[in-house]
């Protein structure tokens, strides 16, 4: 059994159509005819700046923030090569860091877009409360979340277990491969990294219960169906950042492979070529007093 080649960032899974798609459509349900600032937060590899820019026709400032510096090295690259903002007078700033402090002044941003990863903070009252802290009044703040309470349509879940079980598999057969040629086997560190389902996902009455307590009047909550194919299986299985939480401790770049590899099979075990998920959007508004 011979390594294969893995992208382990998220640029692969964010070019995805469904993924494209599913945020262009949740970018349309929004009130964005009077944004002139705006923050993208946790902005990646700059899949929302771009459906942002496409609807925003007042635009004039964007500041995307993300903890991933190697994301917004691509997100810098694809925007000084797509020359879009220059034309349109957009000015766009990329800053590396957490969204624990925002690098933002009180009240100064008409919009903050968080696009499927405020499920990823540690805290979401004090993600909630800086979001509060940085819009003006009456300003818009939106997201949406593959990972919540009611994600996964009854019975789909088996897929996950069947493709997780299938990954477990993998590994036991690469740590008896090398093992066989005489190196060491695959070494697991417990404790480097939270395991999948450690905090439970919020429900839809969880996050409006945190909406208000931060000063915000939910305006919108919707669920859409994202169907997920083989493709995007293996796009977001060799994401290091889900290998290393559901394979918790095993080294990344092997977890990594292991689902990607197993994508495929998984899905032909259960007899499906796609799984639906539902993604939870929620738009709320700044109230005029927090």
């Amino acid at each position: 059994m011979c390594a294969v080649a893995v992208n382990m960032t998220y640029e692969p899974f964010s070019k995805e159509p469904e993924y494209v798609e599913a945020n262009r459509a949740f970018i349309a349900t929004l009130p964005l005819g009077g944004v002139r600032t705006l923050l993208d937060l946790a902005c990646g590899t700059g899949v929302m700046t771009d459906l942002l820019v496409e609807a925003c026709p007042h635009l004039r400032r964007i500041l995307g923030l993300d903890l991933s510096l190697e994301s917004m090295l691509i997100a810098a690259r694809h925007f000084r090569e797509q020359g879009t903002l220059a034309r349109r007078g957009i000015r766009l700033q990329l800053l590396q860091g957490t969204a624990d402090i925002l690098p933002v002044a009180d009240g100064c941003m008409d919009a903050v877009i968080m696009g499927n990863s405020i499920h990823m903070l540690p805290d979401e009252r004090h993600l909630l409360r800086e979001v509060a802290r940085v819009l003006r009044p009456g300003g818009l703040f939106a997201f949406n979340s593959s990972f919540w309470a009611g994600t996964m349509p009854p019975g789909t879940e088996k897929v996950h277990h069947e493709w997780v079980k299938q990954a477990a598999v993998y590994l036991m057969n690469r740590d008896r491969e090398l093992r066989r040629r005489g190196k060491p086997g695959i070494r697991r560190k417990r404790g480097t990294a939270k395991t999948a389902f450690s905090r439970p996902w919020l429900s839809i009455g969880d996050w409006q219960d945190r909406l208000d307590e931060a000063g915000f009047a939910v305006q919108a909550i919707n669920r859409r169906t994202v169907l997920m194919d083989r493709r995007c299986f293996e796009t977001i299985g060799a994401y290091a950042g889900l290998a290393s939480v559901l394979f918790s401790g095993y080294p990344v770049q092997l977890a990594s492979e292991a689902l990607q590899e197993t994508a495929g099979s998984a899905l032909a075990a259960m007899g499906v070529s796609e799984v639906p998920r539902l993604w939870l959007e929620i738009t709320a508004a700044r109230k005029e007093t927090v």
